[in-house]
């Protein structure tokens, strides 16, 4: 009997993360989480004790303990990131140390360990503005309007150098939708679940820019994705970028706004403001992840604002205007 693959997951403790090491738990993995907790910890506390579960704490800019926590390793995710616009925004510096250079340390260690497969987490905020009449794809010329966009993308464009050999690494990168719904260690900076808590507040919803467009996917998925990469043939990923999400997935900012009133919250009160300071607006083409790897979105748009309701009515999160779950 063979023994169960390892995988290091950077950034396991965040809100992508924390999804991540449960489902690859559930698969079969030994798993080690690898973060700086920069943020809440208790994301952690349910997978603890877990057969083949481990924690390391570290910064991935640190090349010593990166090295530690690669050894004997099969594969690492990689999704230890300043993410958002804010949050870069608030620390440029950080943000390209630790999105840039974190990276390097991560894919040096990865070669220096023979690890087989780096899984790196891009964003699909790098296409930033685009003719929305049109869906980018993979190959589309990338048009990055913030920080956070440029660093991630300054790091997969270094992964494609690095790992461009047909050395014992290679690497895969996601390009994944705007996130929503709950996590263990949950996010309201983001623009579906800050426009459910501030309707579920309020009553009251001012959408800036309504007509620009965002992919969205629910935060559990991107997990789904990592499982498919890992199990797929390596011909079919090797240094490949895959477009996170589906096509249904591609929402108006006032589409769901809409969704909010006419399913949810017939009260709600629905203002549309000037242009939005974040000039984002682009749809984005998921058939390669769908055609190549098999990934389908689990859960709709609607099905993920009920939970996020449920997860404010019940009390779930005492004070969801809290800093804590803020990224920025």
């Amino acid at each position: 009997m063979s023994r169960p693959e390892k995988v290091l997951v950077t950034g396991g403790a965040g809100y992508i993360g924390s999804w991540v090491l449960r489902r690859l738990l559930a698969a079969g993995y030994e798993v080690t989480a690898f973060d700086s907790l920069m943020f809440n910890p208790a994301s952690l506390l349910g997978v603890l004790g877990q057969p083949g579960f481990s924690f390391v704490k570290g910064d991935v800019r640190d090349r010593k303990a990166v090295d530690s926590a690669l050894k004997g390793m099969d594969h690492v995710v990689h999704l230890a990131a300043i993410v958002g616009e804010a949050a870069c925004n608030n620390d440029p510096e950080r943000a390209k140390t630790v999105n840039i250079d974190g990276t390097k340390v991560v894919a040096q260690a990865a070669v220096d360990h023979k690890v087989k497969r780096m899984i790196a987490f891009s964003t699909c905020s790098s296409y930033g503005v685009q003719d929305t009449k049109v869906l980018a794809h993979e190959g589309t010329p990338i048009n990055p309007v913030s920080l956070y966009a440029e660093s991630k993308i300054a790091a997969e464009l270094f992964l494609a150098e690095f790992l461009k050999g047909g050395g014992d690494t290679f690497y895969t990168v996601f390009r994944p939708s705007t996130v929503h719904g709950p996590s263990a260690r949950m996010r309201f900076d983001l623009i579906v679940n800050h426009f459910v808590r501030d309707a579920f507040l309020t009553k009251k919803l001012n959408i800036f820019g309504p007509d620009m467009w965002r992919p969205l996917v629910w935060v559990g998925d991107p997990a789904q994705a990592i499982e498919l990469a890992l199990k797929a043939d390596p011909k079919v990923v090797r240094n490949q970028v895959f477009n996170l999400g589906g096509n249904a997935g591609n929402h108006q900012k006032r589409q769901i706004g809409e969704i909010l009133k006419n399913r949810f919250f017939p009260e709600l009160e629905l203002e549309y403001g000037g242009l939005d300071k974040d000039l984002r607006s682009y749809r984005v083409d998921f058939t390669k992840i769908e055609t190549h790897l098999g990934f389908r979105i689990s859960r709709t748009l609607e099905e993920c604002v009920g939970d996020i309701i449920e997860l404010l009515a019940n009390g779930l999160v005492k004070d969801p205007k809290s800093p804590e779950f803020s990224n920025g």
